[in-house]
C-alpha cells in the first residue's frame, strides 16, 4: 500500500460527483417547494371551506326569510302597508285558461293541443 502517494482525480469522476450533488440539491429544493405548495393550498382550502359554510348559513337564513315573506298573511299585511288597494276578485271576474298539452303527430312535428277536463 502506498500511503504517501495520491493518484490525481479524473475529470469524469469530478464531473459525475458534481452532477450527483447537484441532482440531490435540486431534489431537496423540489421537495421543500412541493411541501410549501401543499401547505399553502391546504390553508387556501380551509379558508374556502369556511367561506362556503358561511354562505350556506346565509342562504338558509335568506330562504327562511323568503318563505316567511310568501305567506298569505304576510302578503296581505304588505299590501295593506303599501296601500295598494288590492282586493280579492269576484268569481265572475276570474278567467280560467286550460293548459295546453303537448301531443306529437309525427317523428319531428310537435303540436300544442288544448286539453279540457270535461272530455
Amino acid at each position: 500500500m502506498r500511503r504517501g502517494k495520491r493518484t490525481p482525480l479524473k475529470p469524469a469522476t469530478v464531473v459525475s460527483s458534481i452532477m450527483v450533488c447537484g441532482a440531490l440539491c435540486l431534489a431537496g429544493i423540489g421537495y421543500i417547494w412541493a411541501k410549501a405548495q401543499v401547505w399553502a393550498l391546504s390553508k387556501q382550502i380551509k379558508t374556502l371551506e369556511l367561506r362556503r359554510d358561511e354562505l350556506k348559513r346565509n342562504n338558509e337564513r335568506l330562504e327562511q326569510r323568503y318563505a316567511s315573506m310568501c305567506t298569505p298573511a304576510q302578503l296581505d299585511a304588505e299590501v295593506k302597508r303599501l296601500k295598494l288597494g288590492l282586493i280579492v276578485p269576484h268569481p265572475d271576474q276570474m278567467v280560467r285558461l286550460e293548459e295546453p298539452v303537448l301531443t306529437p303527430r309525427g317523428p319531428q312535428e310537435k303540436v300544442f293541443v288544448a286539453h279540457s277536463g270535461n272530455q
